[in-house]
């Protein structure tokens, strides 16, 4: 199929509401008042885990690198999340390394947008944000998205000045906003993220669904689309931690997920959008919610046997290292474990013989990794 075939009949440029939209109709809907009702229910049970946990970001970073992994594959990539734990390890694999990267890109992203946005904790300012989540800060993480990659030469961080397109190689099936409003549309986006809307579930399933119909970038607004949603959420505080994910979700069924959007796009149906979001909230929800308990449940009998079995008194402290990236090799680690070699190592073969750790047949450069964590993955 040539290029003109392709283009001859390209829809117009969709120009969607500005928000925030009117919700009284799907407000009417006896089906999403129950689900708002149990989405919140269970997004409560998650925060009440997540705020009665010492350390939740030490529990939730094997999650985000899977997250980080899914969010990519809706954009192409084919890694695994076994290969990008491989790859984190300094170890070889089969998918190119620009695809390794976008997926380390996006990881970095969420860790810098969590940085900037992170509460200051002096009684002067308590509960405030250093910074707000804005279209600043969204072209940041653009940025960081692109560095290095596939998308390096599409204006890393910065809005779109031609028109782009979604679809395939033989047929394009939506048209976002024209160039020229893009400033002014994500303004308004970035008003409505301090909007006080009837639900902050319903607000952010309207923040993410308005982000995808302006697609501001020319490239990589998928995946900027999907972090806004745990970004927003902790922002607004219904989070204690930027820790909720929806990719495996939407990747659960793609074509559901186009299908939802283009329904607004097309029909301004926002009732079925919002519905098939908190669907999605309050599985999400679930599942990370068991994920995270199994999680602490073991680090906890790992640290008992740190505490109860281990020589060294910086045993829990490689543990927490562990959590944090389940495959490493010891030079990862030799720098944030004081002490000697020595000890690092003597510690690495009581985590091996305790079981909480196993080794590769390297004699050098052995990889260790913590099965228990990689089978939950």
């Amino acid at each position: 199929m040539n290029f003109e075939e392709i283009y001859k009949n390209v829809p117009k440029p969709h120009i969607p509401e500005k928000l925030p939209v009117e919700l009284s109709a799907a407000l009417y809907d006896c089906e999403i008042i129950k689900l708002i009702s149990k989405a919140n229910n269970a997004m409560g049970a998650y925060r009440g885990f997540l705020l009665n946990t010492i350390n939740p970001m030490l529990l939730i970073a094997p999650l985000m690198s899977q997250e980080a992994v899914l969010s990519s594959k809706l954009e192409g990539t084919h890694a695994t999340i076994e290969d990008f734990i491989n790859y984190d390890a300094g170890n070889e694999v089969a998918v190119s390394k620009d695809e390794m990267q976008e997926i380390m890109n996006y990881r970095t992203a969420l860790f810098y947008a969590l940085d900037k946005m992170s509460t200051i904790s002096d009684e002067s300012e308590e509960g405030r944000h250093k910074l707000p989540l804005s279209v600043r800060l969204i072209k940041e993480m653009h940025k960081i998205l692109l560095d290095n990659v596939r998308g390096k030469t599409k204006s890393p961080g910065e809005f779109k000045s031609e028109q782009n397109y979604i679809g395939n190689s033989n047929k394009i099936t939506f048209t976002p906003l024209p160039p020229e409003l893009t400033l002014d549309y994500m303004a308004n986006l970035e008003k409505y993220i301090h909007h006080e809307e009837v639900d902050l579930l319903v607000q952010a399933a309207l923040l993410h669904c308005q982000f995808e119909m302006i697609h501001p970038f020319k490239d990589g607004n998928g995946r900027i689309g999907r972090l806004l949603i745990p970004l927003f959420l902790y922002y607004r505080d219904m989070l204690p931690v930027p820790t909720f994910y929806m990719s495996a979700y939407f990747e659960k069924d793609r074509n559901m997920y186009l299908e939802k959007l283009s329904a607004v796009s097309k029909d301004n149906d926002y009732a079925a959008w919002i519905k098939y979001f908190l669907e999605g909230v309050i599985e999400q929800a679930e599942i990370n919610t068991m994920k995270a308990k199994k999680m602490l449940g073991m680090y906890n009998d790992f640290k008992e046997l740190c505490i109860s079995e281990m020589s060294s008194k910086y045993a829990i402290m490689l543990l927490d290292e562990i959590f944090k990236k389940p495959m490493f090799k010891a030079k990862q680690v030799q720098d944030i474990i004081p002490g000697s070699k020595g000890t690092l190592y003597n510690m690495l073969d009581e985590f091996v013989e305790k079981g909480i750790l196993r080794k590769d047949e390297k004699v050098r450069n052995t990889t260790y990794y913590c099965p228990a964590i990689l089978t939950l993955l």
